[in-house]
């Protein structure tokens, strides 16, 4: 029995470190050193490498920080000196988590209202969770209205990109027959035959177009694929109940013949 238990208390105290190596001590603590986490004073090359490494999506958040921080500036150009949450909160919409001096705000406030849950601090972190719910069924409404478009649109663009993959003869041949084909614009026309020439792969037509309607300024869920991305715009398009009337019903089709039906004749007395 004494090796048994001599056998499980090393067990326990190893199992003990591994936890005590892994998680910090107390909540606030600075993590172990690692090897994937750079110091603070690296520069930005190994920070960059770093975040490759992790897989973490650096291009697309620096991107849309710097879309944010440019609205910001152009709207609030006193933001330097003082930024103001409600007004950002507008100003920003869906977006408004994008901005790093948002993030930060949003966190000092949710520190303060733990203990306060009361206070001026807990009813501001309610403001901006109604802001990103809809605080009025009108903003829902015209959030529901701005994904129908995004669907609509990227089926729009997938309309052109299969009418330049048949179309035949000059770039004129081509846009004319594109743009007669699905009633698209030049612009959307030529970009298809573009899109068509560089990835001819049927694959991409998707991709493609979702990558091309969030650059327009639509919202589109983020998922692991465009494909999926999609797909879930799809479920919420189809499922919000302020776009039922914008959904198109399904109608019984009305059959070409008539039916033949009974027929009252006089009776002879």
């Amino acid at each position: 029995m004494l090796p048994t238990a001599l056998a499980e208390r090393e067990t326990w105290d190893v199992d003990r470190i591994i936890a005590t190596a892994v998680l910090p001590a107390r909540d606030g603590d600075p993590l172990p050193p690692s090897p994937l986490i750079p110091a603070p004073t690296a520069d930005a090359d190994e920070i960059l490498r770093c975040a490759e490494t992790l897989g973490i999506p650096w291009k697309r958040i620096l991107l849309s920080e710097v879309e944010a921080e440019r609205r910001l500036r152009r709207y609030l150009p006193r933001i330097d000196e003082g930024l103001a949450l409600s007004p950002a909160a507008t100003v920003l919409s869906s977006g408004l988590l994008r901005s790093w001096r948002l993030r930060d705000r949003i966190e000092g406030l949710a520190a303060h209202a733990r203990g306060d849950a009361g206070g001026a601090a807990a009813r501001q972190v309610r403001m901006i969770f109604r802001r990103l719910l809809g605080k009025e069924e009108a903003d829902q409404k015209a959030f529901a209205q701005h994904l129908w478009s995004a669907y609509q649109r990227v089926l729009h663009l997938q309309r052109a990109w299969r009418a330049a993959s048949r179309s035949r003869g000059t770039t004129a041949e081509r846009l004319a027959f594109t743009c007669a084909g699905t009633r698209c614009s030049y612009d959307d026309a030529a970009w298809a035959l573009c899109r068509q020439d560089l990835v001819p792969r049927r694959g991409r037509r998707l991709e493609a177009a979702v990558q091309k309607v969030r650059e327009e300024g639509f919202w589109i869920p983020r998922a692991q694929t465009e494909a999926r991305a999609f797909d879930q715009l799809r479920r919420i398009v189809r499922s919000s109940p302020h776009l039922r009337a914008a959904r198109p019903g399904r109608r019984r089709p009305r059959p070409s013949v008539s039916q033949p039906r009974r027929v009252s004749l006089p009776v002879a007395l």
